[in-house]
């Protein structure tokens, strides 16, 4: 079987094809979606511990959701073309049947159940997440960031030495499951601050602007979990919980311990086990980062609505407002009134004070918009400007240091000129460093992991593997590369993107 095979079977589509292919998701792209999931979770509320509800109750519960809906549309094949109740929510019974949400369990003549299936709860469990905007659930977002900081940075959190292989691997994945929750509770955030960005450009009047730009939305449930990062100094201990998981994924027998952990659970090969611990360690890291750059985006948010608001207040009170409104009906009364008179005639009428003692219309070319004047240029080469020695040394002084300077953009050109495809690989035994520039360069390119790629707008993305990570208990037998006139430990670059 070739990788092309395994990654396809893998793959969250196929996995989900089974699914796909039959009714179980038909029921949501209906115009009636709403009383399916109405129907499925009233159920779900009435069913016992092993996820039954007696076949009559079932009846019962379907049809008082029909009947909270009498508008709903419903097709013919849902009964829509049927008067009564009672035979309408048989009709619906049946298309939950055969959507695969529930099964009908017969025990004998006079005992039958309805089951709801396994995947049925976690759909609704999933609808639940997608509409929970209660500021109950958001004030867990500290307690799951500040538990996930305790328990990393604690003494010992990832020692190989004290854990054992089971201990460690439900330690990573309850850590990746605290943090996936988190970020999660970071989405609702962002969504209840596009609601607030929707209802204010909906606003009615400058009174509702305000009120929602200084009132509501500083004391909304989103700010719970903006509270919580910025009052609670959770971001600097992020940072550090994240450098940890950074050594942990280049830490050879913490890997192992893993390795090991997920060999015996998930039934895998030594092979597998390694590149999955890994997998585990990089998400981790992954979603630690995720957290402070989502905070990012919702101040960003945050900023945008602010400036919405002024702009929105801003036009409802100079362009909309009450006195502008005023202006134009006095000067559509005297169109009507005082048409084909003159400005002559107007000021000989009484109580008609013109306030300007001349009055002139502007006409052909002298009507138009005259041109901005632009500034001439300014030249800011260093070359052509006199300035006295103090200036010119730092300017000197400054040129020098940006010389210097590790940038993602030379770090991005160095990628771009030795890796120029996706998946390239490239060993520092491979190349040479031979001016002071490529060198500085190679170590750009170990500072950062994504840079501008030359002429083009798109990210490059790459990534280093040391040869550290494969000799952790043997240092003197890690390979080392002339780079210049320095001697290096061997790495190797790889491109991502």
């Amino acid at each position: 079987m070739n990788l092309e095979s395994i990654t396809r079977s893998d793959s969250l589509g196929e996995r989900l094809s089974p699914l796909l292919s039959g009714h179980f998701f038909r029921p949501l792209t209906r115009p009636s979606a709403k009383v399916y999931i109405d129907c499925a979770n009233r159920l779900a509320e009435a069913a016992d511990a092993g996820g039954q509800v007696l076949y009559p109750d079932a009846r019962d519960l379907i049809r008082e959701v029909l009947s909270s809906y009498p508008d709903a549309h419903l097709e013919e094949d849902e009964g829509g073309h049927l008067q009564d109740i009672n035979q309408k929510a048989g009709q619906f019974f049946n298309k939950l049947l055969e959507a695969g949400w529930i099964e009908d369990h017969r025990i004998s003549l006079d005992e039958r159940w309805v089951l709801l299936s396994p995947r049925l709860h976690l759909l609704l469990r999933f609808l639940q997440d997608l509409a929970e905007d209660r500021p109950a659930e958001l004030k867990d977002f500290a307690a799951s960031l500040r538990s996930i900081c305790t328990d990393l940075l604690r003494p010992d959190a990832l020692n190989p030495e004290t854990l054992d292989p089971e201990v460690m691997r439900q330690t990573i994945k309850d850590l990746n499951d605290r943090a996936n929750r988190a970020i999660s509770q970071m989405h609702a955030v962002e969504t209840l601050v596009t609601q607030q960005e929707a209802a204010q450009r909906s606003s009615d009047s400058a009174q509702e602007t305000l009120n929602r730009f200084l009132v509501d939305f500083h004391t909304g449930e989103h700010m719970i979990c903006y509270d919580a990062l910025q009052e609670a100094g959770l971001l600097p201990r992020l940072h550090q919980a994240r450098a940890l998981v950074q050594d942990a994924v280049y830490d050879t027998f913490i890997k192992q311990r893993l390795a090991e952990g997920l060999m015996k659970h998930l039934n895998l090969s030594d092979s597998q086990a390694y590149a999955e611990a890994e997998n585990w360690l990089r998400k981790l890291e992954a979603q630690l980062e995720a957290i402070p750059i989502k905070q990012r985006m919702i101040d960003n948010r945050m900023a945008e609505f602010s400036r919405l608001s002024a702009a929105r207040y801003r036009y409802q009170t100079e362009m909309r407002g009450r006195r502008p409104q005023q202006v134009k009906s006095y000067l559509d009364a005297s169109a009507v009134l005082d048409s084909g008179k003159t400005f002559a005639d107007l000021a000989k009428e009484p109580g008609m004070e013109l306030l300007s003692t001349t009055i002139s219309v502007f006409s052909g070319i002298d009507s138009l918009a005259r041109p901005r004047k632009a500034r001439p240029p300014v030249n800011l080469d260093f070359h052509h400007r006199q300035a006295n020695p103090d200036t010119t040394l730092a300017q000197e002084e400054m040129r020098r240091r940006n010389l210097y300077v590790l940038t993602p953009q030379r770090a991005a050109r160095f990628i771009d000129t030795h890796l120029s495809t996706k998946g390239a690989r490239i060993s520092s035994d491979q190349f040479k460093t031979r001016t002071e520039d490529d060198l500085l360069d190679l170590l750009a390119a170990l500072s950062f992991d994504r840079g501008p790629a030359p002429n083009s707008h798109r990210q490059i993305h790459w990534k280093v593997e040391s040869a550290r990570s494969d000799f952790g208990t043997a240092p003197d037998k890690i390979p080392h590369d002339l780079q210049g006139e320095h001697f290096i430990e061997r790495l190797t670059l790889i491109r991502l993107s």
